[in-house]
C-alpha cells in the first residue's frame, strides 16, 4: 500500500536519506521520484543541500574499525542454536528456576498437611514425632499457632 507523496515527505526524505533517489526506502523510491519530475523547482534548494553533504560525506575518509572491537562484536552477538541438543535450559524448562518453584510447592503442601491434619491424642507417639518432626524441620510449633488462632 503505496500513500501519496507530499512535498513536506519528500524533502524529508532528501535531508534523511540524500540527493540519490535510490538511497531512498524503496517504498517510497517511485512516488518520490515522480513528485520530483513533476515539480523539480519546488525541491531545487533541499537537493543542492543534500548533494553539498553527500560530497562532503564522501571525502572523509574509510572509518577503521579495530580489532579489539570488532572481536567484542563478534563475541556480543547471539548464538544460534546447536543442532542436536533437543533440551534447551534445565531439562527443557524455559525458566531455570521451575525446579525451585516445584519443590516449594512440595515443602507448602507437607507444611499444610501437617498442620491442617486432625490432632491425635497426647500420648499418641506418632503424633509427637510429627510434631518433634516439624519443629526440627521448620524452627516452630505449627500447633502454637493452631491453638492461637482458635482463641
Amino acid at each position: 500500500m503505496t500513500c501519496p507523496m507530499t512535498d513536506d515527505r519528500l524533502i524529508e526524505l532528501i535531508e534523511t536519506w540524500g540527493a540519490e533517489a535510490a538511497c531512498w526506502p524503496e517504498a517510497e523510491r517511485d512516488a518520490g521520484k515522480a513528485l520530483l519530475r513533476a515539480h523539480p523547482e519546488r525541491f531545487a534548494g533541499a537537493l543542492a543541500q543534500a548533494r553539498e553533504l553527500d560530497l562532503m560525506l564522501g571525502a572523509l575518509p574509510e572509518p577503521e574499525m579495530p580489532r579489539a572491537l570488532t572481536e567484542a562484536i563478534i563475541a556480543a552477538a547471539p548464538r544460534p542454536k546447536r543442532a542436536g541438543s533437543g533440551l534447551p535450559g534445565w531439562f527443557g524448562l524455559k525458566t531455570p528456576w521451575a525446579p525451585a518453584s516445584g519443590f516449594a510447592a512440595a515443602a507448602l503442601g507437607l507444611f499444610m498437611g501437617l498442620t491442617m491434619a486432625p490432632v491425635a491424642s497426647a500420648e499418641d507417639e506418632m503424633t509427637a514425632e510429627v510434631e518433634e518432626l516439624v519443629v526440627s524441620a521448620l524452627g516452630f510449633d505449627t500447633a502454637t499457632y493452631a491453638v492461637e488462632e482458635l482463641e
